[in-house]
């Protein structure tokens, strides 16, 4: 973990030297549905850093080229500032996880009839929730996430959410209804639920700009697109 650290901090320290001018370009496919530890893939080439077609290591749910770690140079600037909206990198980090997060998260990804694909999710006690437009195309800066804190870090969910208390409970049009009250305890646990937010790019030195392209065939989501370092 240390050494991971290390290697993040440096390849921070070059972002702001060498980035300006470069391209961030992104490829992913994961099944919505099912298991799919041998299709599942995340790429992502720039500089300083770039994996290929990283998967699932099946016998440790790790992602075996450790883009979960070399990601992070992408999400933050070294003062900590959001590169990209956070609730992307928890997005783009589903086909190298453990297929127990997709379903523990509800990962839910739907087209409708416009072609305009919404997808959602719950990571560690968080609803986030982002819509394409009619192409399917997702623009950066301009994309805000969703978000409200509606549980507990292991996805036990407040009533207020969810009936049963879990992910696959919540009624979303509750998670958006501002009408009911942010504060009150997640059952025994230490946490509170929290107000309507937006999640967007916080950095003052630059942000990630473009489009990102999804396409929905079946259950497989499949989301490619090029971004560039520009000013917030």
């Amino acid at each position: 973990m240390q050494k991971r650290l290390s290697i993040v901090l440096a390849l921070a320290f070059s972002v702001l030297s060498g980035l300006w001018a470069a391209d961030l370009t992104i490829s992913m496919q994961v099944n919505t549905a099912a298991k799919d530890y041998a299709n599942n893939f995340l790429t992502f080439q720039g500089k300083p850093v770039s994996v290929v077609k990283d998967q699932v290591d099946a016998v440790t749910s790790a992602s075996k080229s450790e883009s979960t770690a070399m990601f992070n140079i992408y999400r933050w600037d070294i003062f900590g500032g959001k590169l990209l909206p956070g609730g992307l990198r928890n997005f783009f980090l589903y086909p190298i996880a453990s297929d127990d997060t997709r379903t523990g998260d509800g990962l839910t990804v739907t087209k409708a009839a416009s072609g305009e694909i919404q997808v959602r999710f719950v990571h560690r006690g968080t609803a986030f929730q982002f819509s394409t437009d009619a192409s399917g195309k997702l623009a950066l800066p301009a994309t805000v996430l969703k978000t409200r804190a509606i549980g507990f870090s292991d996805n036990t969910i407040s009533t207020d959410f969810s009936a049963t208390g879990k992910v696959a409970g919540v009624d979303w049009k509750k998670v958006w209804d501002a009408s009911i009250a942010d504060g009150k305890q997640v059952g025994t646990t230490a946490a509170k639920t929290g107000k309507i937010m937006d999640d967007a790019a916080s950095s003052t030195v630059y942000v990630w700009g473009g489009f990102l392209q999804f396409a929905l065939d079946g259950q497989v989501l499949k989301v490619s697109g090029e971004l560039s370092a520009r000013k917030p």
